[in-house]
């Protein structure tokens, strides 16, 4: 029996959506490994106007956060409960410590040290909301799955989760808000949050395409035409009113429609038509949290180190992301599994009774 039970779970784990997260989070390090080798965003056309590996990397993972968050709120005695320990021990404390690893590099460079003030805000992973900067480049991304956790929670709460009717709405409205924000961006000439909305509505999508994909489902099959349909139509304008004025950041309107063209299409292709699951690839997937964390402090201390023996920069880059994917097997090992396990333990300890007592 137990061994039937094994193979079941093994079954039902999804090989190719991990494999996924792994080239994400490969993406994302090619974006600040390499990119700058090729030419970097400023220099080189097909990098300033046509596609960002790294923004593709996180497309994928906010369309993967859809596919897989949502059904992990099972009906039962403490779902929100074991949800918010579940959420909790696999992101914060892999977080903290790569934030603790970052001041201790700084403060051993010599670097300028961040004002306590931007510290303690980015220990809670909302210093988005409360609207101080992040004490990495990547942290932007964390604030958004928090808000997709809670939006999750919530519907759950009151039973919307589940009806996929209201995560097609959720879907539709945030690409609408998405496209409000980005008239509102050229019009007033104020950077609006439109990657937000933009993502939320594609982790919403994720879900609708779980349906049709795992489930064979022919509303959610019907609902996923609808939304790619309409995303063909409302993205290219979002981009265009959102980012034709480059705000500061490098942004083009071009390179952020084909980015997301190009993403949504290949997640599309890769988890229908051409599924990978080799082990290389499933076991960047397991690590690619802490690759994603640690990669921008591990590129940085290896080019500080191999700078004054003047190796050719594209081997100081392929040193790096080995150094990365080698951080991140070890974090993934010694904190992040460790934490998983503790959070799988305290799930399984039943919720105890409140106390009634009388007047």
């Amino acid at each position: 029996m137990k061994q039937n039970e094994k193979i079941v779970k093994e079954s039902e784990r999804f090989f190719y959506i991990d494999s996924l997260r792994g080239i994400a989070a490969l993406l994302v390090v090619f974006q600040h490994d390499f990119v700058p080798l090729l030419g970097g965003d400023s220099d080189h056309f097909f990098w300033r106007y046509v596609l960002d590996a790294g923004k593709m990397g996180v497309i994928w993972f906010f369309i993967i956060s859809g596919f897989v968050i949502p059904y992990s709120l099972k009906e039962g005695e403490g779902a929100l409960r074991n949800f918010a320990i579940s959420r909790f021990l696999r992101l914060y404390p892999a977080y903290w410590l790569s934030m603790g690893c970052a001041l201790l590099a700084m403060s051993i460079a010599g670097a300028v040290m961040p004002p306590t003030r931007l510290i303690l805000a980015n220990i809670t992973m909302f210093q988005t909301a409360l609207g101080i900067a992040d004490l990495s480049p990547v942290y932007w991304t964390l604030f958004i799955e928090l808000v997709f956790y809670i939006i999750c929670a919530s519907a759950f709460a009151v039973g919307l989760l589940g009806k996929i009717k209201f995560r097609l709405t959720m879907v539709i409205g945030m690409m609408v808000l998405a496209m409000l924000m980005g008239v509102a961006r050229d019009v007033f000439n104020m950077r609006f949050p439109v990657a937000l909305p933009l993502a939320l509505s594609l982790m919403f999508f994720g879900s609708i395409w779980r349906d049709a994909l795992v489930d064979h489902c022919a509303v959610a099959k019907k609902y996923a035409t609808w939304v790619l349909a309409l995303y063909c139509f409302a993205m290219p304008l979002t981009f265009y009113m959102a980012y034709r004025t480059d705000m500061g950041y490098g942004e083009t309107w071009t390179r952020y429609a084909c980015t997301y063209a190009f993403s949504i299409a290949t997640f599309i292709f890769f988890t229908q038509k051409f599924r990978i699951t080799g082990r290389f690839w499933v076991w960047t997937g397991a690590i690619s949290y802490s690759v994603y964390l640690f990669h921008p402090l591990v590129i940085r201390m290896v080019a500080y180190w191999l700078t004054p023996f003047d190796f050719p920069v594209l081997l100081v880059a392929v040193i790096a992301v080995a150094s990365t994917l080698l951080v991140a097997h070890l974090v993934y090992t010694l904190v992040e599994k460790r934490f998983i396990n503790l959070g799988r333990t305290l799930q399984r300890r039943p919720v105890k009774p409140v106390a009634v007592t009388g007047p």
